[in-house]
C-alpha cells in the first residue's frame, strides 16, 4: 500500500466525527476520559499500596514531606492571612528570607491555590489532590492535543492521553515532586500553542498558556519548551501547506513564546537572581546508563529512579509507536520525521553535551533523567499518528511487534525489570494486537469499535495502575518515605507554639526536629529553612554562628544555644515536649559602631560574641589525644568550674561528652561531614569543680583534621545574663513588622549601629527617622543600619532583587499582547463589516 492511497477512517465508538462547522463538546470527551483514567489509576495504586490518604503508609518520599508540603502549608497561611510575611518575604524561615522565588519554584501553579479549600491540618490531603489533578490535566491536555493534530477515534486519544498522564516519569519521578508535574502538563499545552499558531487561532490565549506554565515551574517548563519546539518544527516540516504559511506559523509560535516568557518575568527574574545568590551544590557526575537498562524502562512494571530515564508509556502506546516506521497508511515524510525525532531525542539522553542542555547545563544530583517525560510525549504522539487514520495493517503490526519483541529479549536481564514485566508486556501486547486486527479486518465496524473501546480502556487502565503500584513498591526500597507532614504530633507542637507566640516582640522557635521547614509547617520563627535557593550569605552567617545543616547547606538546622537565642531574640522554643521561655533582647538592638580595622573573629565563639556585644565564652587551649579505643579522641582543657562546655566540630560526625557519667550528645553531621552535612555547635556538659574539662569524642567520620584551636568554648551564664540585660536596656522600645517591612522605635538619642536580628540578604533598604532610603550595612551577617546621629526610628523594607526589572519586562509584554489583541479585534470587525 502506498502513502498516496486513501485510507478509510477508523470508526468511532459512538457518533461520527463532527463536521468542521459543528461545535464539539466542551470539554472534549477524550480529555475527560483521559483525565479520569489517569486520576483513577493513581488513586487505585494508592489504595492497593495503602498509602495516604487510603492507609497508614506515608507518601512523603524524599523531599515531599520535608520541603514541599511545608511550603504548601505556608502558602495556606499567606492566602488566609495567618503567615508572618507575604508573597515577597517570609519572616518565619531562616530568621527571615525572601519568599517570591520559593513561590515561583514550588508553588507557582494556579492549582496550588486550591490549598485554601482544605483545613490546614489536612495539608497532606490537599497536596495529594493537587498532584492527582495535575496527572489528570496532563492526560487531558495530551488527549486534546492528539485530536487537534489529527482527527481520529476519541477513545484512542483518551487511552494515549492517559498513558502519557501516568507514564513512568510521572509516577517514578514526578509524583513526589508536585511542581515537576507542571512540565508534564506544559508540554502538550505548548504543542497546542504550536497547533494554534499554525492555524492562526487563539493568539492571546497562546501567550497566556506560555506565561502560566513558565510561572508554574520554570525548570520543567524549560525542558517542555525545547521539546515542544522540536515537535512544532517536525509538524511544520511534515505539513502539506505552503512554505510561506509554515514560516508564518513558526513566527507566530515564536512570538507567543517570547511574549509569554516576558509576561512571566516578574516571577522568573527574581527567581533567577535568587538562584544566582543561593548556596551552591555540586553538579552531579553524568555516566550514561547501559543501553539494556535504558531501554528496559520502556517496559511495564520497570523501576529505576536515578538509575535510568523513566520512559514507560504503556504497552498499547509502545506497540503503536513501534508500528509507525512500517505503517504505509502514513505519509513517508511523517514516518521518517517522527521516527528520527524519537531516536535523536532518546540518543540525546545518553550524550553528555545534550544531556546537559536538557538540564540547563547543570547536571543534577539524584534523579539525572528529569527530562524523561519529553520522550514519553513523543512516543505517545507517534503512536497516535500511526493509528489515527485507521488501524495499522498486518504488515505494520508485524514490524511493530518485532521491534517490541526484540526490545523485550534485549532487556530481559535488566535489573530494572521486575518479575512480571515481560508477562504483562506479552499479555497486554497480545490483547492490543487482537483488538487492532479486529478493527482493521473484521466486519460490523461500529460494534467492533465499541467493544474495542471498552476492552482497550479497561486493559490500559489496569496496566497503568498495576505499574504505578509496582513502581511505588520498588522505589521505596531505595528512597525512604518520611512520616506524613501532619498528624497528632504536629498538631500538639503547633498548638503549643501558637500559645507561646509573641511575634514581633520575640521569636518562638519550633525547632527542626520533624523537618528542616518546621517554622512554616508548625508556626513560629526560627533558623529552620530547606530550599534550593537558601542564600549563600545566610548559610555563611549561620555556619559562622554554629548552626548545622544538611543538603550542601540548603537545609539549615536549629541550634539550642542561649547566646544565639539572645542574638536572634528567641524568647520561647519548643523543647522536650514543652515550651521553654527565656528573657531575650528585642529584635532590634543598638551597638557601638565597630572600630575600623577590627580583627575578624577566629572561632564560632568569637562570632557569637561579636553579635552579642560582650565576651561570655572562655576559649581555652586544649590538648588532643587518641585513646586506645579506635575512633575515640579526648580534648583536655581548663575552664571555670560550672561553666557550660560547647564543642564545635562541623566537619565531624559521631558523639561527644564531658565526664564519664555524662550522656553522649550527637554530632549531627552524617554523610560527608563538612561537605554534604555539617554538625552544629554542641553542648556536651559542665566543667567539674576541678576546672579540668575532658571532652571525650567518638568520631564516626570526619573531613580533614580536627582543629587544634577554637573547637572548645566554656560559657559563663552570669556574663551572658549581664550581656542580655545590656542589650535590652539599649534596644528598641517597640518593633512592628509588616508583610515585608520592619519598623523599630529606638530610645531617644540612640547612636551607633542599629542591628536587626534578620540576615543581611540582598533586597533590603532602610531609612532613619523617615529620611532617604539607603542600602543597609551588616554586622556579623545581620542587617544593620548606621545611625548618623541621635536617632529614634528606623524603617526597613524588602524587595526581591530583580522584581523591578521583572515588572517592567512583564508590563511591556502585557502592553504588546494587548496591542496585538486590539489589532486582531479591529481586523475581525473590518472583515465582518465587509
Amino acid at each position: 500500500m502506498t502513502s498516496d492511497n486513501p485510507a478509510p477512517k477508523v470508526p468511532e465508538a459512538s457518533n461520527t466525527e463532527p463536521s468542521s462547522t459543528a461545535r464539539r463538546p466542551v470539554p472534549a470527551p477524550e480529555a475527560l476520559v483521559a483525565g479520569a483514567v489517569a486520576a483513577l489509576g493513581f488513586i487505585v495504586a494508592g489504595m492497593f499500596r495503602g498509602t495516604f490518604p487510603f492507609g497508614g503508609a506515608s507518601r512523603s518520599t524524599n523531599d515531599l514531606g520535608a520541603q514541599y508540603v511545608p511550603f504548601f502549608a505556608h502558602l495556606w497561611d499567606v492566602l488566609t492571612g495567618n503567615a508572618q510575611g507575604d508573597l515577597l518575604f517570609n519572616w518565619q524561615s531562616g530568621f527571615g528570607v525572601g519568599f517570591l522565588a520559593d513561590y515561583g519554584i514550588d508553588l507557582g501553579s494556579p492549582l496550588s491555590l486550591l490549598v485554601v479549600l482544605f483545613p490546614r491540618d489536612d495539608i497532606d490531603l490537599a497536596v495529594f489532590v493537587i498532584t492527582t489533578l495535575k496527572l489528570a490535566l496532563a492526560a487531558a491536555a495530551m488527549a486534546a492535543l492528539l485530536r487537534r493534530m489529527r482527527p481520529g477515534p476519541w477513545w484512542l486519544a483518551a487511552v494515549l492521553g492517559a498513558s502519557y498522564g501516568l507514564c513512568g516519569w510521572a509516577i517514578d519521578d514526578g509524583a513526589y515532586v508536585p511542581m515537576w508535574l507542571d512540565g508534564l502538563i506544559a508540554l502538550p499545552m505548548f504543542c497546542l500553542v504550536g497547533e494554534w499558531s499554525l492555524k492562526r487561532k487563539h493568539r492571546i490565549l497562546s501567550v497566556a498558556v506560555i506565561a502560566v506554565f513558565w510561572v508554574s515551574n520554570f525548570y520543567t517548563a524549560y525542558m517542555a519548551t525545547i521539546a515542544a519546539g522540536l515537535i512544532v518544527l517536525v509538524r511544520v516540516l511534515t505539513s502539506e501547506t505552503s512554505w510561506l504559511d509554515r514560516l508564518r506559523g513558526l513566527l507566530r509560535y515564536a512570538l507567543a513564546s517570547v511574549l509569554g516568557l516576558a509576561l512571566s518575568a516578574p516571577i522568573l527574574i527574581p527567581l533567577f537572581k535568587a538562584n544566582s545568590l543561593a548556596t551552591p551544590s555540586p553538579s552531579g557526575t553524568f555516566t550514561p546508563v547501559p543501553l539494556e537498562n535504558f531501554f528496559s524502562r520502556l517496559l511495564p512494571l520497570s523501576e529505576g529512579v536515578g538509575r535510568g530515564a523513566s520512559l514507560y508509556v504503556g504497552t498499547a502506546a509502545l506497540l503503536l509507536a513501534a508500528t509507525l516506521p512500517f505503517n504505509g497508511s502514513v505519509r513517508a515524510v511523517t514516518r521518517i520525521a517522527w521516527t528520527l525525532l524519537a531516536v535523536l531525542v532518546g540518543a540525546s539522553f545518553l550524550w553528555k553535551p545534550t544531556h546537559e542542555l536538557w538540564h540547563g547545563f547543570d547536571i543534577p544530583n539524584g534523579s539525572q533523567y528529569r527530562q524523561g517525560f519529553v520522550l514519553c510525549a513523543i512516543l505517545v504522539i507517534a503512536a497516535w499518528l500511526s493509528v489515527a487514520d485507521r488501524a495499522p495493517s498486518w504488515i505494520a503490526l508485524t514490524g511493530g511487534t518485532a521491534l517490541v519483541v526484540t526490545l523485550a529479549i534485549y532487556t530481559q536481564h535488566s535489573p530494572l525489570l521486575t518479575n512480571g514485566s515481560i508477562i504483562v508486556l506479552s499479555c497486554s501486547g497480545a490483547l492490543i494486537l487482537l483488538v487492532l486486527l479486529a478493527m482493521r479486518y473484521a466486519g460490523r465496524p461500529r460494534l467492533v469499535s465499541l467493544v474495542a473501546a471498552v476492552v482497550v480502556i479497561g486493559a490500559v487502565g489496569v496496566e497503568l495502575a498495576w505499574t504505578a503500584i509496582v513502581v511505588d513498591q520498588q522505589r521505596n526500597k531505595f528512597l525512604t518515605a518520611s512520616a506524613p507532614a501532619w498528624g497528632a504530633e504536629q498538631t500538639d507542637r503547633a498548638d503549643k507554639v501558637h500559645a507561646a507566640a509573641g511575634w514581633p516582640q520575640y521569636r518562638t522557635n519550633p525547632g527542626t526536629a520533624l523537618t528542616p521547614n518546621d517554622p512554616i509547617l508548625l508556626g513560629g520563627q526560627g533558623p529552620g529553612y530547606y530550599s534550593s535557593i537558601l542564600p549563600a550569605s545566610l548559610n555563611h552567617t549561620l555556619t559562622d554562628l554554629g548552626f548545622g545543616w544538611v543538603g550542601y547547606g540548603r537545609a539549615s538546622h536549629d541550634l539550642d544555644n542561649p547566646v544565639t537565642d539572645a542574638i536572634f531574640a528567641i524568647g520561647a522554643r519548643f523543647e522536650d515536649g514543652t515550651i521553654k521561655r527565656t528573657e531575650v533582647p528585642p529584635l532590634v538592638t543598638v551597638h557601638p559602631k565597630p572600630a575600623d580595622g577590627a580583627a575578624q573573629p577566629d572561632s564560632v565563639f568569637a562570632f557569637q560574641e561579636r553579635l552579642l556585644g560582650a565576651d561570655v565564652y572562655e576559649v581555652p587551649e586544649y590538648k588532643g589525644r587518641r585513646t586506645a579505643e579506635p575512633g575515640v579522641v579526648t580534648m583536655t582543657a581548663r575552664c571555670a568550674p560550672g561553666s557550660t562546655v560547647y564543642l564545635n566540630l562541623p566537619r565531624a560526625s559521631g558523639e561527644a561528652r564531658v565526664g564519664q557519667d555524662a550522656e553522649w550528645q550527637p554530632l549531627t553531621a552524617s554523610r560527608r561531614p563538612g561537605i554534604t552535612t555539617s554538625s552544629g555547635l554542641l553542648k556536651i556538659g559542665q566543667t567539674p569543680a576541678s576546672g579540668v574539662a575532658v571532652a571525650e569524642i567518638k568520631i564516626l567520620a570526619a573531613t580533614g583534621r580536627l582543629p587544634v584551636t577554637g573547637a572548645m568554648g566554656c560559657l559563663d551564664s552570669e556574663k551572658l545574663t549581664k550581656a542580655v540585660a545590656a542589650l535590652r536596656e539599649a534596644g528598641a522600645t517597640e518593633v512592628k513588622t509588616g508583610g515585608h517591612s520592619i519598623d523599630a522605635t529606638l530610645k531617644p538619642g540612640s547612636t551607633g549601629l542599629a542591628v536587626v536580628s534578620v540576615p543581611r540578604i540582598e533586597g533590603w533598604s532602610c531609612s532613619v527617622d523617615g529620611g532617604k532610603k539607603q542600602e543597609p550595612t551588616e554586622l556579623g551577617g545581620l542587617l544593620a543600619v548606621q545611625l548618623p546621629g541621635p536617632s529614634q526610628k528606623i524603617s526597613c523594607s524588602f524587595q526581591p532583587p530583580g522584581l523591578g526589572i521583572g515588572l517592567a519586562a512583564g508590563g511591556g509584554a502585557f502592553l504588546i499582547t494587548l496591542g496585538l489583541a486590539l489589532i486582531s479585534l479591529r481586523r475581525r470587525r473590518k472583515a465582518s463589516a465587509s
